[in-house]
């Protein structure tokens, strides 16, 4: 495989590795027939839109819509793609391209997207040519001199500017609000009896199933990692809870086709209906997982804080998981490393003298002096990353046009750089087994118990599982201990990224939230907390040892997330199916409890250990089992053996913590 990349490195002159690894990961999605032959002369990546545009293989597959992908080609960037986004679709539906034609002056840059424009526009000559539906057929055409008109050209229109984002080799691309964009042309149509609600709803299935087909191959670092989110419901600038009939409908089509992507995320505050909880929880209780809750309650105030403006965050959205940023307005690259909390930790108990750390408070001073090393470290690195001119996103991106500043470089309202967190559960969970083991109960030198460690608690078995059980202060426990060393921690951060700005002039935001849960820890060294090599970190905010939901709930809404600490902190639990069949009232009491102790994203897996368990060991018993994975859902057969046997270790604790 590898000597296949380099050759056609070699030949294409593909700059852009990332790229070809993507394009690479067909043959493991098993999207097509996958030979030497078909990706030697297949693979074209062009150095123009009108050049991609002109040579992509349409094929017009669908019955209501056209949507058409060629895997083989793509966009050649000079530099990182600008990804983990989505685009305001009000913008794609409000505006023609003859609009933004309007918006152009004379500049190089504006002449740049003028080809752009020209190029897309070839485009849908091409697709128009290859298309018999009439209805079809002039909703493309009305991409050039028009503002969308209906519902089903509202659809079509956005499908086709989706279409364009995967096209230009985009990974991870959102759908945004879609039951606030389609309202009015929902509204519009069923007053005028254009459409009724079964046909919305027969197009909106249609919809979501063409979004799905490609699901392989849009798959990212994983199958199902695609970044398709759809946002529902919300709080408005009024304080009130908007949700309307596509809010229910979308999440009735997630039920009814019990497929992992796209995803929805829910919007919730305390105002939200009970009804719209009941019937989220009923779909999530298939197993789907989805939809995520994000608390309006708590991340609009976060947002606020950090400086977007007061007007903008009412219609936030969220990077491929759950990160949030300004729909529209925003550069923001929120995914663009993952800060390991354990990894500071590591590198002091290999560096130090530890003999000389007299007490608990000195230790962790240390751990905040190689913390401060590791940030600035990570800050470097990311600085030097470039990104490649993008004038898709310019054009539907705010500011670009008026600044004449490409996105790339900075002409966004918003250029904030932002990181994903692992591996703080374990580092505060080992902080306090270091201060009972070797501080407080003098079992151990720190240097005796820092080889136990290096040494995978070889014959120490029984040590790992006192430690895992005998020690009070643990990561996810409503203790205010505990509670204060996380947030110690997490402001030290904080302090970190608050003293730079990144080379566009944004800041830096960062999460507790992280997919990297099982990369981050192969090969890296046991932990205190009786983690020992390899094994899993953590996962976001969860917690092995809780006696139950509730305790993890205050834990979590006790977090401080102000700042810039919001980019993405999601609660994630196992709960079993027959627990929520049989206290499903109760169960939704205790969601609609927690929005308001004040969680800031919650998500959760529906599904019992025996059924994963059996469908480990057959998996054609089992085609269409799915799991919550990171910030998506995916078939459960699809995923690699470790985070198989992961999903199932955290099942069984969960159902072992619930007796």
């Amino acid at each position: 495989m590898n000597f296949i990349k380099e050759i056609i490195k070699k030949i294409i002159g593909i700059k852009n590795t990332k790229r070809i690894n993507y394009s690479m990961s067909i043959k493991n999605k098993n999207v097509c027939k996958y030979s030497f032959a078909t990706i030697f002369f297949k693979s074209r990546i062009y150095t123009s839109y009108n050049k991609l545009f002109n040579n992509v293989e349409l094929k017009n597959e669908y019955k209501s819509f056209f949507y058409s992908i060629d895997y083989y080609k793509t966009l050649l960037y000079d530099g990182d793609i600008i990804a983990n986004l989505m685009l305001d679709y009000n913008k794609v539906l409000d505006n023609s391209l003859s609009d933004y034609k309007a918006s152009l002056g004379k500049s190089e840059y504006h002449k740049d997207l003028l080809n752009l424009i020209n190029s897309v526009e070839l485009l849908i000559d091409r697709e128009v040519n290859l298309c018999n539906d009439k209805k079809i057929k002039d909703s493309l055409e009305g991409l050039k001199t028009r503002k969308a008109v209906s519902f089903f050209e509202a659809l079509q229109r956005i499908l086709f500017v989706n279409q364009l984002m995967w096209q230009t080799g985009h990974y991870l691309n959102g759908l945004g609000r879609l039951d606030v964009i389609l309202d009015k042309y929902y509204k519009k149509d069923l007053k005028e009896k254009k459409i009724t609600k079964e046909e919305v709803y027969k197009l909106l299935k249609e919809f979501l199933t063409v979004l799905h087909k490609d699901y392989y191959f849009k798959s990212n670092s994983l199958s199902g990692d695609t970044g398709q989110i759809i946002i529902l419901g919300g709080t408005d600038k009024d304080g009130n809870y908007f949700c309307n009939d596509l809010t229910y409908m979308f999440i009735d089509l997630m039920k009814d086709l019990n497929e992992p992507d796209p995803k929805v995320l829910l919007r919730v505050s305390s105002k939200t209906p009970r009804d719209l909880i009941e019937k989220s929880i009923d779909c999530i209780s298939t197993g789907i997982g989805c939809p995520l809750f994000a608390n309006d309650d708590i991340v609009l105030d976060k947002l606020i804080k950090f400086g977007f403006d007061k007007k903008d965050v009412y219609d936030y959205g969220t990077a491929a998981c759950w990160e949030p940023f300004i729909t529209g307005k925003s550069f923001d690259q929120n995914n663009l490393k993952t800060i390991n909390f354990a990894k500071p930790l590591d590198d002091l108990l290999t560096t130090e003298d530890l003999d000389d750390i007299k007490n608990f408070d000195d230790f962790v001073k240390k751990y905040k002096e190689h913390l401060d090393n590791y940030l600035n470290d990570f800050l470097n690195e990311i600085n030097n990353r470039k990104f490649g001119k993008d004038l898709l996103l310019s054009l539907f991106t705010d500011n670009c046009i008026k600044e004449n500043k490409d996105i790339s470089n900075g002409g966004a309202k918003y250029n904030n750089y932002g990181f994903t967190g692992v591996g703080l559960s374990n580092t505060v969970n080992s902080l306090f087994a270091v201060k009972y083991y070797v501080y407080d109960k003098k079992k151990y030198s720190l240097t005796e118990f820092n080889s136990i460690r290096l040494n995978n608690y070889e014959d120490n078995d029984n040590l790992v599982n006192k430690i895992k059980n005998d020690i009070e202060y643990k990561y996810g426990s409503d203790n205010d201990k505990v509670i204060e060393l996380s947030n110690d921690i997490i402001k030290h951060v904080s302090k970190v990224f608050n003293k730079n700005k990144n080379p566009l002039g944004g800041k830096y935001k960062f999460g507790l939230s992280a997919p990297s849960y099982i990369m981050e820890s192969k090969d890296f060294p046991a932990t205190f907390d009786g983690r020992k090599n390899s094994e899993p970190f953590g996962v976001h905010i969860s917690s092995d040892s809780s006696n139950g939901y509730t305790e993890l709930i205050n834990f979590a809404a006790k977090l401080d997330y102000n700042d810039n600490r919001f980019n993405g902190n999601v609660v994630d639990f196992f709960v079993s199916p027959n627990f929520i069949k049989d206290n499903f009232d109760k169960f939704v009491d205790f969601i609609i409890l927690s929005i308001k102790v004040g969680f800031f994203e919650m998500q959760m897996n529906v599904v019992s250990s025996k059924t994963l368990i059996e469908a480990r060991k057959n998996p054609d018993k089992f085609p269409n089992l799915i799991v919550r994975v990171w910030g998506f859902s995916a078939y459960f057969k699809d995923l690699p053996d470790e985070y198989k046997d992961y999903l199932i270790e955290r099942a069984l604790k969960s159902e072992s913590n619930s007796k």
